[in-house]
């Protein structure tokens, strides 16, 4: 039994928004990835190792973390919101003392919420 496959030119722009959409796609599943290890080895952890694991997250790591657990806890914070739209909109900025010990505390403050960890549970 033979199939046949027909093909049909599609215009450039729309073969590049899906291109880029499939991207997209694979990158953030890459970045669920890579978070999902970074929480659960935190959540491994007896409260002080993971507070003293959180606090010495550099910038980065620290501010997708955020990112990662505070769409799983489902709260609605407007702090968090406001960091991490300033660290998206200028990822070069160093966010301030206080903004980063804030962060730091939400984060390990989060990661020991139990929609937190039911969430992770179910991923």
């Amino acid at each position: 039994m033979t199939h046949e496959t027909k093909t049909m030119e599609v215009p450039v722009a729309i073969a590049d928004r899906v291109q880029t959409l499939i991207d997209a796609y694979g990158a953030k599943e890459k970045f669920k990835a890579e978070r999902k290890v970074v929480v659960n080895n935190l959540l491994s952890m007896d409260k002080l190792s993971c507070e003293m694991a959180v606090y010495s997250f550099p910038q980065g790591e620290l501010l997708d973390t955020l990112r990662f657990v505070y769409e799983l806890s489902g709260t609605n914070s407007k702090f968090v919101t406001n960091i991490l739209t300033q660290s998206r909109e200028n990822p070069k900025k160093v966010l301030s003392d206080a903004q980063r010990a804030s962060a730091k505390s939400l984060l390990f403050n989060l990661i020991n919420e139990p929609s937190v960890i039911s969430a992770m549970k179910e991923i």
